[in-house]
């Protein structure tokens, strides 16, 4: 990354995601926080994000939503997955400037796959709002064999 991660304004309580791969690093950078089984992802969405009138492209808030969703899975199975199928729904609009931040939880999970649900809005508070959300999105993960 060219400039330091605090030149992007992330909120308290986030902090940057170092461990991510290739992809996101390069179209990051990216911050999370967590408190027991809550967890945040997020990102201030820069020019790069967004088409030619200031707006979050939805190819890079589908690949935002993904990363949400096989991250509850992580988190909460300590399992890696591989996206099957992923519906994003586009709600509301995302602008440059603006910081974007989402989580996600499992629905099921069984011995091979995982059914997962995501949403994201704008906003810097800790508060998850009840509505007025940018996305939901909803997928289904191939469960990866444990280590």
């Amino acid at each position: 990354m060219s400039k330091d991660v605090e030149d992007y304004g992330a909120p308290a309580p986030f902090k940057p995601s170092v461990r991510r791969g290739p992809f996101t690093t390069h179209n990051g950078p990216w911050f999370h926080w967590a408190d027991g089984a809550d967890f945040r992802q997020g990102v201030r969405l820069l020019d790069r994000h967004c088409n030619s009138r200031g707006i979050a492209h939805g190819g890079f808030l589908s690949s935002f939503a993904d990363g949400l969703l096989a991250t509850a899975i992580f988190r909460s199975l300590q399992r890696s997955a591989v996206t099957v199928q992923l519906t994003t729904e586009f709600l509301n609009e995302a602008r440059a400037g603006e910081w974007l931040q989402g989580t996600a939880t499992i629905l099921r999970d069984t011995r091979a796959l995982a059914f997962v649900s995501a949403h994201a809005w704008i906003g810097e508070d800790v508060e998850e709002p009840q509505s007025g959300f940018v996305f939901t999105a909803h997928a289904v993960f191939r469960l990866k064999e444990r280590a």
